[in-house]
Parts: structure tokens; C-alpha cells; sequence
């Protein structure tokens, strides 16, 4: 039997909590800390300060207490940052992470098992449910997806019409509408960038092929399937085979192209939404702008997949408030804010119902996008994906050993096994 000694002294320190806390809240929450801090990957901008703005207002409907302190991280910054935080410094209550990120930071104990606390909650049922997934660690919820962004195929759209030919849907008339605008207009048709694993893994998983799979819990490398080798050797060829793509894309990654393509010295590349603010930076002539449309990825024998980029919402493992924390990371990810923010940063919401829109619809490059989005896939998730890439180049790696001559049977099947070793390294 319980004593009455110890109900009294429970109570003492449910008030002395309460007391601390700052009262107990219209949630019903025991926690109203006097603030909160969410870190948000990126620069301040006026839209996104507005959007938390507004977070604020209603979060506060239910701890009017409680400011909400958003720091920006700059994302060449958030390795160390967080690397920091976990050594004791200072540390956020809400955390944005890449959602290739989540089972990383997941396994150094960085981000808080949040399983529990998203199963009660009624809005993930409408999230992208292989976002959810994505955002779990060795069967664990450890973040829920806050927006989405996907890469699409940028054209100029007055070449394309002036040669009588639309955007291309498949590889062949990738390489036809390429040679094409070569011939036309004496610039590169497609750019084909060696370092750049997201447009390399459509072409991969467009073909059938897959990067890695699990069997029995250890990951197989894919590298060598008839379908994956042959799609790595059709994009290695786009410059050594078909040569719509320059030397001068070996070994660069896609900000390369990005700058050709918004001062007109390419007719087609691969990048996402968020490039158009660099293209509007970079470009000496704006008018070029107004000529640059997007489409689809084009893939074996149709619309290839495209890596589902966006990010996580977390809570940092050591939040002292995690029940008020998961609250503000609701608001800021339910139906209102997750768009709010999608639409603040120039990204899409994680909920598919929301992609046919008609805001999302009207412009000719959101609505690429947003047909893109319903064709996406993930790479492998491991703690040991950003080992395999990130730090390795295992696949961009491969590409360019091809493309400088190297055989593809021997390169790839090196690749395979560094990538298979890679992925099956132990978790610290």
C-alpha cells in the first residue's frame, strides 16, 4: 500500500515542479517552460521569420508563457553545431534534420525516440507514409517529416519550340532533344555532372536497378545488377558515348551546370526548386529566366524517380521540456504548418493530398514538381548512408572512374563491395 508519507511527498514535488514550470497549461501539459528553441537548417529569411511568427502566436494559444527562440544554422554548419550541442553545449529543444539524416543523429544519440508521442498523434495518418518511415531508426520513430522538395528537369522551353520538339519523357529523346539544341544552338544539350549521386540514382532506379537492399539485416550492395550497371553506363556514356554532356562536367557536382544554365550555355539539367534563386543570382541576362521551364526526370521509358528530399522534425535528446517541445514541433508540422513552412522556403508539404493544389498546379514549374513528387524514392536508411556518400563518393566515384575509361565490370564491382562493406560497418 502506498504511504501516506509518500503521497504527500509526491505532491510537494508535483507542485514545486508546477510551480518551476510556470503553471500547468489549456493542454493539459504539466510543462510551460518560459521558452523554447527550435534550430532550423539555413539562413533567416523574411518569410520563414514570418512563418515562425506566426508559430509563435499559436503556440501560445496553449502556453502563452512560452517564446519560442528559432536559431539558423547554416547546413555546412549543422554537423559541427549539433556535434557540439552533444558535448554539453548549447542545444535546441526542436531540431530540423535532413531526412537522410534522422537514422544518423538517431544512432549517436542525439534526437529523442519519439514513437509514443507520434502514434497519438492523428496527423501523421496524412503525412507521406514512406517519409514516416524514413524517419525511423531500428524500428523507432525518431522524426516526422516537416516538407519535401524533389529535383525535376530544367529546359529551355524557347529552344525546345523552336526545334518543334517538347520536353523529353524518355533516355532516348533525353539524348535526341540534347543533340538537337547542340546542333541549334552550339551549347552543351544535357549537363550530366559526375559528382552528383540524387540525379545519378534516377537514372537507377528509372532503369529498375536499386542502390543497396537488405536481406536477412545485413545491406547487399546493388552496383552490379544488369539493371543498375546499365544504367550508370548509360549515364557515364551521355559524355563518353552520346557526348551531350562536356568534360567539363567531370567530376563538378550540379551548381556547375546550374550557372551554364542560367546564363544559356546548356539546354538541359537537373537540379531542384531551390535552384532558382541562384539561377535569378547568377544570371547576367534575367530575361533567360522567363525561358527556363521543368518537367519530370526523364527515365528508361518514362518518369524516373526522384530522391524525396526535405527535412525532419526532431526533439534533441536532451530537452529538458520534451512534452512541450513535441507540442511546438505539432504546430509547426501539422497540416497548417507544415504548409505554411513548405510554402515559406519554397518546398512541398508532407502531405499528398495537398500536392494537387491548385497553387501548386498553376505554375509550370511547381507543377512539375509537384507531378514528381508522386514518383520518389529514398536511398538506403542507415547511420552509414552519409559514409557511403557524403564521405566516400562510392557511386559518384564509380561514374567517374568510367567516364576517365575505366572498365565498368571491374569498377562497379569494387564499388559494390566498398559499398556493401560501407553500409554493414557497426553503429557506434
Amino acid at each position: 500500500m502506498r504511504s501516506l508519507k509518500t503521497a504527500a511527498l509526491s505532491t510537494a514535488v508535483l507542485l514545486a515542479a508546477t510551480a518551476c514550470g510556470g503553471g500547468e497549461s489549456e493542454s493539459g501539459s504539466s510543462e510551460a517552460p518560459g521558452s523554447l528553441t527550435v534550430w532550423v537548417m539555413g539562413t533567416a529569411q523574411d518569410p520563414i521569420e514570418k512563418y515562425f511568427d506566426n508559430v509563435e502566436k499559436r503556440y501560445q494559444q496553449d502556453y502563452p508563457d512560452t517564446k519560442v527562440e528559432v536559431e539558423f544554422i547554416p547546413w555546412p554548419d549543422a554537423q559541427q553545431s549539433i556535434n557540439n550541442a552533444l558535448a554539453g553545449g548549447d542545444a535546441p529543444d526542436v531540431l530540423e534534420v535532413g531526412n537522410d539524416q534522422v537514422a544518423n543523429w538517431a544512432s549517436q544519440g542525439a534526437i529523442m525516440d519519439i514513437t509514443s508521442r507520434t502514434e497519438s498523434w492523428d496527423a501523421v495518418a496524412d503525412m507521406d507514409q514512406a517519409a514516416v518511415d524514413y524517419g525511423k531508426y531500428d524500428g523507432s520513430q525518431y522524426g516526422i517529416p516537416w516538407f519535401s522538395g524533389v529535383r525535376t528537369l530544367y529546359y529551355r522551353a524557347d529552344w525546345l519550340e523552336g526545334l518543334g520538339m517538347e520536353a523529353p519523357t524518355t533516355w532516348d529523346e533525353l539524348v535526341e532533344v540534347a543533340k538537337a539544341i547542340e546542333e541549334e544552338h552550339g551549347v552543351p544539350g544535357f549537363a550530366a555532372p559526375t559528382d552528383f549521386t540524387n540525379g545519378i540514382a534516377s537514372f537507377i532506379w528509372s532503369n529498375g536497378g536499386e542502390i543497396a537492399v537488405q536481406q536477412g539485416g545485413e545491406w547487399q550492395g546493388q552496383l552490379t545488377s544488369a539493371e543498375t550497371q546499365e544504367a550508370i553506363e548509360f549515364y557515364a556514356g551521355l559524355t563518353t558515348e552520346e557526348k551531350v554532356s562536356p568534360q567539363s562536367y567531370v567530376g563538378e557536382n550540379e551548381l556547375v551546370p546550374l550557372a551554364d544554365m542560367a546564363n544559356g550555355e546548356v539546354g538541359m539539367y537537373i537540379d531542384g526548386g531551390w535552384a532558382l534563386t541562384s539561377m535569378e543570382e547568377q544570371a547576367s541576362d534575367p530575361a533567360v529566366l522567363d525561358e527556363i521551364m521543368a518537367a519530370p526526370i526523364p527515365g528508361a521509358d518514362g518518369i524516373a524517380p526522384a530522391f524525396a528530399g526535405g527535412s525532419a522534425l526532431t526533439l534533441f535528446s536532451t530537452t529538458e521540456h520534451p512534452d512541450a517541445a513535441f507540442d511546438l514541433l505539432k504546430v509547426m508540422g501539422d497540416k497548417e504548418g507544415g504548409k505554411g513552412y513548405a510554402d515559406a522556403a519554397g518546398y512541398f508539404p508532407a502531405y499528398p493530398e495537398m500536392l494537387d493544389n491548385e497553387e501548386y498546379q498553376s505554375d509550370p514549374l511547381t507543377a512539375a514538381a509537384a507531378e514528381q513528387m508522386k514518383k520518389t524514392k529514398f536511398f538506403p536508411s542507415t547511420p552509414n548512408w552519409n559514409a557511403a556518400d557524403q564521405d566516400g563518393k562510392i557511386i559518384p566515384g564509380a561514374v567517374l572512374e568510367i567516364v576517365k575509361g575505366g572498365d565498368p565490370d571491374k569498377v562497379l564491382e569494387e564499388a559494390n563491395k566498398e559499398l556493401t562493406e560501407t553500409l554493414n560497418k557497426p553503429v557506434a
